[in-house]
Order: structure tokens, then sequence, then C-alpha cells
């Protein structure tokens, strides 16, 4: 069950219903599966949806649009002209918070530390580019998934994750049966879905733990040195 098609197939067999239906007609059934996919996909950070797109640097603009279709507060990562923004070690940003703090500091107007940060589907870089640039600004996050409509189309679990796909059409189902009397029977569909998506996305987790850094980022010195030197004793001014 990898395809659009697919999909609308086993929703309307869980539904006992087909084309010609005047209860569920097919244009409601993709639009369901449309509306559930969009709640699947937006459930998780799923790894499928990571992307980078590139911009370009405009003389003395601070800030930067999302783009258009991308996961509100999603970015990342962020790099310009090749060099990584952001806090030691990581490149994470700031809070938006302490970035205006920070800008309103007239100690930092002639600061070369690189600062950026994130609010809503805007992000803002520091220093404030000098020159355009041609696509100098890359950045990472995760995008929204395309909305189904040929009957090939796929989702983002096709073919590797074909539990998730079965959560989409369980979700689907139950928005369409909330329509009517079985409100009880869509509940149960919605929780079983999320379930598997659950489940699906905890084992995303367990495999990202082998890649995720088992060392400290710095090594730490040992102050106090060998336990069989002698303690030297006195008063710390």
């Amino acid at each position: 069950m990898d395809l659009f098609s697919e999909l609308i197939t086993a929703v309307q067999d869980d539904l006992t219903v087909g084309n010609e239906s005047s209860l569920f007609p097919l244009a409601l059934v993709k639009r369901a599966i449309n509306r559930a996919y969009r709640k699947a996909s937006s459930l998780f950070r799923w790894p499928e949806l990571e992307d980078a797109k590139k911009t370009s640097t405009v003389i003395s603009q601070e800030y930067y649009d999302f783009p258009t279709n991308w996961q509100t507060d999603s970015i990342w990562r962020l790099e310009v002209d090749g060099d990584q923004w952001g806090e030691d070690p990581d490149g994470s940003p700031m809070s938006y918070e302490d970035y205006l703090e920070w800008r309103a500091n007239d100690d930092n107007d002639n600061s070369t530390s690189k600062k950026w940060s994130v609010q809503y589907r805007r992000y803002f870089i520091y220093p404030v580019p000098t020159t355009n640039g041609t696509n100098n600004i890359v950045v990472w996050g995760q995008r929204v998934p395309d909305a189904l409509s040929a009957d090939g189309d796929v989702t983002i679990f096709s073919y590797s994750q074909p539990e998730c796909n079965e959560a989409i059409v369980l979700e689907a189902v139950g928005i369409l049966k909330a329509k009517g009397e079985n409100e009880k029977s869509s509940g149960f569909k919605s929780a079983e879905a999320k379930q598997l998506l659950a489940t699906a996305w905890g084992k995303i987790k367990q495999n990202q733990a082998k890649y995720e850094k088992t060392q400290p980022f710095f090594n730490v010195n040992d102050m106090f040195g060998p336990s069989n030197v002698k303690q030297i004793t006195g008063n710390f001014i």
C-alpha cells in the first residue's frame, strides 16, 4: 500500500463503499486522506522531510523569510559563505529574545561573532551582510510534504514505513466516520493511527541514537591531579 490509488482503495474497503458512493464520494475520500497525511507528517520531525535551501544575502538586510513550504520554526542549521553560523559547538541559534538583547547591547555593534536566530517564519543573521550574494546562504529545516493528487503519488512513508501509510488510512477513515453516527469508532481509529506513528517514530529515534556522540565535545582536565600526590593545604586569597 504505497500509491495514492492504493490508499484510496484501502479507505473505501474499510468503509465498504466504492466510487459511486453518495455518502463518501471519491473526492471526499481523497480530501480525507490528504488531511490525514498532513496530520501524520506534522506529528514528528520525520527525517524524510529534512531539507536544505539556498538564498542570497542582501546588503543591510538582517532577516530573511522561510522557504514557503517549510514548517514554522524548523530551521536548525545555517551557513553563510560556507561558514557555519551559531553557538559553539553545534551551531545552534540563539533564542529570539536573547538575540534581541544581544543586538541591543552597544558593545556588540562591531562584533564579528556569527549569530543567528529564528522567529516564527523568519531568521535573522549577524553580522548584517554588506554585499549582495549569490546563493551564499544555506539553511536546513523541515519541509511540508506535497499533497497527494495523482494515482501514482506516494507519501514520505511509502516503500520504507508501510505502517505509517496504514496509520494514514485509519486516520482518514476516522475523519470520514466522524461525519455520521460512528464517532466512537472514529476516535478509536484515530488513537490507533497515532500509536502506529508513535511506534514508527520510536524506531527512528532508536536508530538515530547509534549515530549520536557518546564522547563529550571537550576534554576536561583532572584539576586535582593523581590521588597519590600530597595535597597542599592552606588559605586561599
